[in-house]
């Protein structure tokens, strides 16, 4: 394990060497604060401030990807998220709207080494642009319907944040019994030089006892991403509230 550590912080050591001859050579560096740093007269290129926005939301969603995130809490009990995102072939129709894409989201958890919960759910959406349109999920309640969403950023700019969407989930898709409502958030900060942080937030509010038999509960879920210059983006953690206790899986 310690063998591998040392591996891995000289392959770090590399990359940021690299990074440093290729970013920060010559007039590439600005001079002042903005400029690149100087450590032990190694010059560091500053942070990412940009990277797309709409472009690799969507192309996150249309690939699959697998990742599996831990957290502990106070007690020392371990927890394993799983995450496994699959987009489906072709279009839909979702409540009317069409051509609707989807992406299929199959999230299990883990409490110390033992299976606690699973669940599946469908997110719809259209394309060019990108509008969320709601979420289904495997068992058939609740029911997420868009009431209104925001042009997602073509770029992600450090410092900036807004609005997403609104949702209003119901029971079921005849949208007879309201669940709850839920109002989705992103804020893009700092990271590094490769790659900024983008997180979306969800927040769950004014549930009712529909919604609490439904699974729901209020409280708020932020997804942290990270995107690159090219537009490559990852999972890299989420914080969410497991038995009344809020968890940041990284």
């Amino acid at each position: 394990m310690l063998g591998e550590v040392g591996l891995a912080m000289k392959h770090l050591l590399a990359v940021v060497v690299m990074t440093v001859l290729s970013g920060c050579g010559g007039s590439s560096c600005p001079p002042g604060p903005k400029g690149c740093g100087d450590i032990g007269g190694i010059n560091i290129p500053p942070d990412l401030s940009s990277a797309p926005g709409e472009a690799a939301l969507v192309a996150y969603l249309q690939s699959g990807h697998q990742r599996t995130l831990s957290a502990t809490d106070t007690s020392g009990n371990s927890y394993a998220l799983q995450v496994d995102s699959m987009p489906n072939a072709g279009t839909t129709t979702f409540n009317g709207s069409a051509p609707a894409y989807s992406t299929v989201d199959t999230i299990s958890l883990r409490k110390n080494g033992v299976f606690a919960t699973s669940s599946i759910s469908t997110d719809y959406y259209f394309l060019n642009p990108y509008v969320p349109l709601g979420r289904t999920y495997g068992t058939g309640t609740p029911f997420a319907l868009v009431t209104s969403s925001t042009p997602f950023p073509a770029t992600l700019k450090v410092g900036s944040s807004g609005p997403v969407a609104n949702v209003t989930y119901y029971h079921d898709s005849t949208m007879s019994i309201v669940d709850a409502d839920e109002v989705g958030t992103y804020v893009v900060k700092a990271s590094n030089p490769v790659n900024l942080l983008m997180c979306l937030s969800f927040a769950v509010s004014s549930v009712t006892a529909q919604g609490t038999v439904d699974s729901l509960v209020a409280g708020t879920e932020t997804d942290c991403y990270s995107v690159e210059a090219a537009g490559n983006a990852g999972l890299v953690s989420i914080a969410l509230t497991v038995d009344g206790v809020t968890l940041n899986f990284k």
